[in-house]
């Protein structure tokens, strides 16, 4: 039976910004406020255990067409043998979706969350990845590219699902990629992650797998199979989902 840990603080100091760049430590008062909303989850037993720190889409963890996808994503990652922390980047900030709040700043925020996780004696050192879903997949690759030093990496792998690639630099590092799209995605198209893909110098650490005729959001049990928005079509594809999860836990047991 797994352990559910819920870090709460005293301090409720909200800042909107660090600065791109800074390192994890360098606002305590973020660093309170954002742990609040870690919503740790762990394997039974004191570890060490590898990590997986997940980060939302733009509408954030409990949105009513998601939230119960994110439930489950965590409690199959607690299963496997995974501490899973959440990186609620949009909580921290009393924000309801990403609007105004740049991935840079959820990399700032990865930043902060793999800092406490390395503290933590029930985490493995070494082991600590990121799962990221569009706004949070542009996030996790944006803490790649922030890093000053190969030693100064906040996480040893990253899983981004359909990320914004828009606001994503280049990065150089050794850390291994698993980017998952699907052709017909109109929100997060993967045309614009390919041309920065293919500028990166390590391109070998990157793994690429885009699903035919799928579009965001494909993982999503929740959705339909096809479902017009504002700001484009989201549609769950059942076959696609399952592929990507076995792609997804045979990279992160690697």
């Amino acid at each position: 039976m797994r352990e559910t840990i819920f870090r709460s603080f005293l301090y409720c100091v909200i800042t909107l910004l660090i600065p791109i760049g800074s390192y994890a430590g360098d606002n305590v008062d973020h660093q309170k406020l954002l742990s609040n909303h870690f919503a740790i989850e762990k394997p039974d037993g004191t570890g060490p255990f590898p990590t997986v720190m997940m980060v939302p889409g733009c509408s954030g963890f409990h949105a009513d067409f998601q939230k119960k996808y994110y439930d489950s994503v965590q409690k199959r990652l607690v299963e496997s043998g995974f501490v899973t922390l959440r990186v609620n980047s949009l909580a921290a900030r009393n924000a309801t979706n990403c609007r105004g709040i740049r991935p840079s700043t959820g990399a700032n925020d990865i930043y902060i969350a793999s800092e406490y996780l390395m503290q933590q004696p029930f985490v493995k050192k070494g082991a600590i990845n990121i799962i990221g879903w569009s706004w949070g997949g542009a996030a996790a690759l944006s803490a790649l590219s922030l890093a000053e030093s190969q030693e100064l990496l906040p996480v040893d792998a990253v899983v981004a699902y359909y990320p914004a690639c828009n606001w994503v630099q280049e990065w150089d590092s050794e850390v291994p990629v698993l980017v998952l799209g699907g052709s017909l995605d109109n929100v997060a198209p993967f045309s614009r992650c390919e041309t920065l893909f293919n500028s990166l110098p390590k391109r070998n650490k990157l793994t690429v797998k885009i699903y035919d005729g799928v579009h965001h959001a494909f993982d999503n049990f929740q959705l339909p199979a096809e479902k017009q928005y504002r700001y484009g079509t989201l549609g769950y594809n059942e076959s696609a989902a399952k592929s990507a999860w076995m792609e997804v836990t045979n990279f992160l047991h690697k």
